[in-house]
């Protein structure tokens, strides 16, 4: 018997496609079921409305691009190493996916109130693999909210990009990120140091 999680797995997917192409504004029900090739009892079977499925396709996302950034961080002993390699599987992942990219940071802003909360909470879990990062601070005084707003910068910037159709060039920018992630941690000579060491390959 196909489970339920198997059944809706294509519509969220559907959705993710047709966000990050059409835009959640302009995306509808029928064109989300005409990309998954399922009918529209088979969405309100599993889904409420568009709202409801898009919040559902982002958590997808958003769980994809954790179990990501985990996976490429594993291996790293020196923190330093470990944000450098998270974020360079994130632009990577999302240069490679610009439908997957543009849903995740451009039109989860679009969709509601409970999608912009969404996109906070998510922003917290990536700024979670920065916290590591007060060691490394040493006596510089930091913000109690500084690995959010870290996250959050970058967040913008990658907002920026993606809203003009950018996001090949993402990957030319992850020393530009990386220096902004960087700076408040370890100051503005040791980042641009790690920038130089990005760029270099």
């Amino acid at each position: 018997m196909i489970s339920t999680e198997t059944r809706r797995q294509p519509i969220l997917e559907a959705m993710i496609r047709i966000a990050g192409r059409k835009g959640y504004r302009a995306t509808t029900v029928a064109d989300v079921v005409e990309e998954a090739d399922a009918s529209s009892a088979a969405f309100y079977e599993y889904f409420d409305d568009k709202q409801d499925c898009f919040l559902l396709a982002y958590d997808l996302v958003v769980k994809r691009l954790v179990r990501e950034v985990i996976a490429a961080c594993k291996d790293e002993e020196d923190w330093l190493d470990r944000v450098r390699a998270g974020l360079s599987t994130v632009v990577e992942l999302f240069a490679l996916d610009p439908e997957l990219a543009r849903t995740a940071v451009v039109e989860v802003q679009a969709a509601g109130a409970a999608a912009r909360r969404r996109h906070l909470n998510a922003l917290d879990r990536i700024a979670a693999f920065l916290e590591d990062g007060r060691q490394a601070a040493g006596d510089r005084e930091l913000p109690e909210n500084v690995a959010p707003m870290a996250a959050g910068a970058v967040s913008g910037l990658l907002f920026d990009e993606l809203l003009m159709g950018r996001a090949e060039r993402l990957p030319k920018l992850l020393p530009e990120l990386l220096f902004v992630l960087l700076v408040p941690y370890i100051g503005t000579g040791a980042a641009a140091e790690a920038m130089r060491r990005a760029a270099a390959g």
